[in-house]
Parts: structure tokens; C-alpha cells; sequence
């Protein structure tokens, strides 16, 4: 009988941890974007945006610390994940892409804000 318990929770928690893990805790569902992970897309009101890899990393960090002020060096090692080479224009252009990209209005961002002389932020959100 102990066996069998065993097996039995053994199989349990197999079966809850591999559903977790194809479960849509990989996509984040942020005012009206939707980014997968797993699948390194982005639909934004069922429109699929096309992206960078570069780009898509950049996105899911933000995204996935949402609310969280980031400075230029903290996007560089977390996204590049080498050391920062204090070299501010590549980030900047990169989040001017972006936001051509995702934003409805890339002069007015909602989704990707700047934080005027600390770095960047992702929406809070509704």
C-alpha cells in the first residue's frame, strides 16, 4: 500500500508540474499585448508584431518585471547578459524600434516608459 501511495504521488506531481509548464504561465497578457515565451511571439489586438531577437528579449524583460524602473546598465546585463560597455545609444535605439513597433503612438509611449534620468519601465498595466 505504501508503495502504491508513493507511485501515485510521484505520477501527481509529475502530472501538475508538466502542466504548469505548458500552462500559460509562459504569456503575458498585458493592456490588449500578449507575449509567448515559449513561441517568441507578440500579438498586440490579435495582430502579430514582428521582431528582433535582440528585440523580443528586450520586450519579455520589461514585460515580465512590469512597473519595475530599470537603468540602462541593468537592461544591458540582463538582455545582452555580457558586461556593460557604457554605450547608452544602442539601448536607446533598440527601445526606439521597439516602440515603433509595438506603441500606437511611438512619440507618446503606453507601453514602454521613460524614467527621466533613472532609465525604463514597463506599464504597470489595468
Amino acid at each position: 500500500n505504501e508503495l502504491k501511495a508513493r507511485v501515485e504521488a510521484m505520477v501527481r506531481r509529475y502530472i501538475d508540474f508538466n502542466q504548469k509548464s505548458t500552462d500559460q504561465s509562459d504569456i503575458l497578457t498585458i493592456d490588449g499585448m500578449q507575449i509567448d515565451k515559449e513561441n517568441r511571439t507578440v500579438k498586440i489586438s490579435d495582430n502579430n508584431i514582428e521582431l528582433t531577437n535582440k528585440e523580443f528579449d528586450l520586450l519579455y524583460f520589461l514585460a515580465s518585471n512590469k512597473g519595475r524602473i530599470f537603468t540602462k546598465k541593468q537592461i544591458y546585463t540582463n538582455v545582452w547578459e555580457e558586461d556593460y560597455l557604457f554605450d547608452d545609444s544602442n539601448i536607446m535605439s533598440f527601445i526606439s524600434k521597439l516602440r515603433k513597433k509595438i506603441e500606437p503612438n511611438p512619440e507618446e509611449p503606453t507601453y514602454i516608459l521613460t524614467v527621466r534620468g533613472v532609465g525604463y519601465r514597463f506599464s504597470k498595466g489595468v
